[in-house]
């Protein structure tokens, strides 16, 4: 057979030839041709994926520099102003610490010998009072200690410890070593201190030996510095990131970790860091540790030796060069499948059997008549068409299911947790068959149940027992998941006689966590609802079909507790524990009074919260945490009457015992105590402390005015107003300025310049006038000063 130049045919299996038709004028080589130009078009797109990875890969690399560059400047700036607020807070230290030692009580206290035993000597109480007020002027320094080798003692501002039983000695093998060396100052970076219940705290020490010229140091002063001071001068870090900062020690030793970044082995960086020191070049160094890939920028300390390390998680800082990453990828995968696309699937009969299918998916109906479409065979007009209503009714299937499951969801939950809580695991397996996979109902491991019922009620109260009791449970249960959404998964079964709410936990502090929730809930209905309510807590369990063995714990609880008054909150458990007893938290309460003594309203804050945690999560009664709450209140009421007996002006109008006679809930009193009793009470020690300040200043002024023609020095201002010198150097330096000798050499010399211009005296009378010895004293103190001698100023003024 032969085949016409304008059609040609081709023989399926059934031998019967589909005509491509010469009716559209489209002969064999006007479709190779069509197919030649289709090929092209997928070459060139092809083609066009190399210039978009050229481009796109050297934006990337460009950007990612320019972002490590500007890491590098943004740390550098950091660790250069925190490096010397470190410096400048060191030298301030070693330079009080140094005029303390200079005062004649030290002095004294140097040069005793093995005896008189300092026990005895009344000047021992003088140095431990300015020992206090050496540790009170600089905010960052811990503790002072005072050691004398010969006697074998060491004073601080509290008591006199004999160095056997000082708990705090760890710096005595070094202060040795030092004397060997005939050092005359040093640093110990970084120290543990001792302290009471085997606590220990970081810190930095600062040894000065004693004398300053020795054979053999007879006495040190030992100074410690708070590391977390170094911490809190940090405030941001380069791109708002999670980053750390870590302080080492010459010799690699981790003094400070600040920031959001934790390390478990953050000496095993400084040492690193330390061998390699510090990198040069316009870019950080970029290193593999256990927080992940970090940009690390370093400096060193050129006074202390201390290497400051500014850690930035490189996902944080190069995130806008990732989007550039996958912009890049996405571009040249979507080229590579249109070029496949137009290369492979050229047959304009698919391509609209596709396009329609793809439309009814969309749910857009036909195509616009409008639009060019190719008609196809009826072999193929059928079969798309097929698909086509396949598809449809699919779809619209899924729309009835999807809505038949959204009407049935909340009778399948209600069904699927009372089966829990009933132990009929049966009843679970629709619920787990059905569940969307993607909105898990209990992320967490821990489950505990709370079971809440109504107190009995009188006829004038809001919510009655019997007919509004539903009203009143689904009022908690719909407080309770308010309350608790933002901490835990929870969810609520509201029954005839009470509300079980299920709580999802994570694995620490379950025990505690379940009771203050429970707490939480209480106060909030007595709050809102003007009604008490009885809650029970059951143990907390690790398997969800368990749970049942939770709830009927509280449920035993709550039984238990019927002949009682109700307004509790229960615990229940299957095994009777003994109760164990729980002292009062005279450690905390010690660490709140001192947070009010120094007017540190944060550290109150949390030392506060710490009291009622510790007693909320024991096994206490209500009873017992109101009456150590009570002796808190007592304390902080005493504390503040050793400065004022008469409290009246400080609580006006308010009788702090009877307002906490009233409160019932531990959350409320917490409340109570930081607004009502803490914030006024800060507020007036602190207006005390700024009394006393302005009349140290007020006095010491009138001092000088007095006594400048005479001797005048800080020590005998200090003894005038019965305070260490130190102390007064700081607050003069705070209010004026300046240092005490420069306000009285500037003082001195108004008071020259007056005399040179309303007098005749010759300038060593005016010398003698002004409290300088001689003539030659005065002018060279004089043109140090005014530039020109005190004879040149006056003839000056008088040309």
């Amino acid at each position: 057979m032969t085949m016409p130049m304008k059609a040609f045919f081709w023989y399926n299996k059934a031998e019967k030839p589909i005509h491509f038709g010469t009716k559209n004028g489209d002969t064999p080589m006007n479709l190779v041709r069509k197919l030649i130009r289709q090929r092209q078009i997928a070459l060139l797109l092809l083609f066009s994926i190399i210039p978009v990875l050229g481009f796109g890969t050297f934006s990337y690399y460009t950007s990612l520099r320019l972002i490590e560059a500007e890491v590098k400047r943004t740390s550098e700036v950091a660790i250069a102003q925190m490096k010397e607020q470190v410096d400048q807070l060191l030298r301030q230290i070693e330079e009080v610490t140094g005029q303390f030692s200079l005062q004649a009580g030290m002095l004294q206290f140097v040069k005793i010998q093995e005896t008189p035993l300092l026990g005895t000597l009344q000047s021992v109480n003088e140095l431990r009072r300015e020992l206090a007020n050496f540790s009170s002027s600089i905010h960052a320094v811990d503790s002072v200690y005072l050691y004398h080798r010969k006697q074998q003692l060491v004073l601080t501002s509290n008591l006199l410890f004999d160095l056997n039983s000082f708990p705090d000695s760890s710096w005595l093998p070094t202060l040795r070593q030092a004397g060997i060396e005939r050092k005359s100052k040093l640093w110990i970076t970084p120290r543990a201190m001792g302290g009471d219940a085997g606590k220990s705290l970081e810190a930095l020490t600062y040894l000065l030996p004693l004398p300053y010229f020795y054979e053999e140091p007879d006495a040190a002063l030992v100074v410690n510095v708070k590391t977390g001071v170094i911490a809190d001068m940090i405030r941001s870090f380069p791109f708002d990131s999670r980053g750390g900062l870590l302080v080492f020690s010459p010799t690699g030793q981790t003094i400070v970790e600040a920031g959001k970044l934790r390390l478990t082995k953050p000496d095993a960086i400084g040492a690193l860091l330390a061998a390699g020191s510090s990198p040069e070049g316009s870019l950080p160094v970029k290193l593999d540790t256990e927080a992940g890939e970090m940009y690390v920028t370093t400096e060193r300390s050129a006074a202390y030796g201390f290497l400051y390390a500014m850690l930035i998680p490189a996902e944080a800082a190069s995130h806008n060069a990732q989007l550039l990453k996958i912009w890049i990828v996405a571009a040249t995968v979507a080229l590579s499948l249109l070029s496949l696309f137009v290369a492979y699937f050229n047959v304009r009969r698919f391509q609209s059997g596709l396009r329609s299918i793809f439309l009814t998916l969309r749910g857009k109906g036909e195509v616009n008549g409008d639009e060019d479409q190719e008609s196809f065979d009826a072999d193929y007009a059928a079969g798309f068409t097929r698909i086509e209503s396949g598809i449809a009714a699919l779809l619209k299937e899924m729309g009835d299911v999807r809505s038949q499951w959204s009407s049935q969801l909340p009778v399948l939950r209600d069904h699927f947790l009372l089966s829990a809580l009933l132990g009929n695991n049966a009843g679970m397996d629709p619920w787990l068959r059905q569940k969307p996979v993607e909105t898990p109902l209990f992320p967490d491991p821990v489950f505990c149940v709370l079971v809440a019922e109504m107190d009995a009620t009188g006829e004038n109260a809001r919510f009655r027992s019997g007919e509004d009791s539903r009203l009143f449970l689904f009022a908690v249960a719909n407080i309770s998941q308010e309350l608790m959404k933002d901490k835990f998964a929870t969810e609520t079964v509201v029954s005839r006689q009470h509300v079980a709410v299920i709580l999802n936990m994570p694995q620490h502090e379950t025990e505690r966590e379940t009771v203050r929730a429970a707490e939480t809930i209480r106060y909030a209905v007595a709050s809102y609802l003007k009604q008490t309510v009885t809650i029970s807590v059951g143990r907390p369990i690790t398997d969800f079909g368990e749970l049942s063995v939770s709830y009927q714990d509280a449920l035993h609880a709550l039984q238990e507790n019927w002949p009682k008054a109700g307004n509790e909150v229960v615990r229940g458990s299957q095994e009777q524990e003994a109760l164990v007893p729980v002292p009062y938290p005279a450690e905390c309460e010690s660490a709140l009074l001192a947070a009010i003594r120094e007017g540190n309203r944060v550290q109150a804050a949390q030392e506060l919260n710490a009291f009622f945690d510790g007693l909320n999560g024991s096994r206490l009664p209500f009873a017992l945490i109101k009456t150590y709450a009570m002796q808190l209140l007592v304390s902080v009421i005493r504390l503040l009457q050793e400065y004022d007996p008469d409290l009246t002006k400080t609580f006006p109008g308010r009788s702090l015992y009877a307002e906490f006679a009233q409160l019932n809930a531990s959350p409320s009193m917490c409340e109570w105590f930081s607004e009502t009793v803490f914030a006024p009470g800060i507020d007036f020690l602190n207006g005390l402390k700024r009394l006393r300040m302005e009349m140290i200043m007020e006095r010491t002024k009138k001092l000088i005015e007095e006594r400048y023609a005479q001797d005048l020095s800080l020590q005998l201002v200090a003894d005038q107003l019965s305070i260490s010198p130190s102390y007064l150097s700081e607050l003069i330096k705070q209010h004026w300025g300046e240092t005490f000798i420069a306000y009285v050499t500037r003082y001195r010399i108004s008071k020259a310049k007056s005399l040179l211009l309303k007098t005749e005296l010759n300038i060593a009378d005016i010398a003698v006038e002004i409290g300088y010895g001689n003539a030659t004293h005065l002018i060279r103190v004089f043109k140090k000063s005014e530039g020109m001698t005190p004879g040149e100023y006056r003839l000056q003024s008088r040309s």
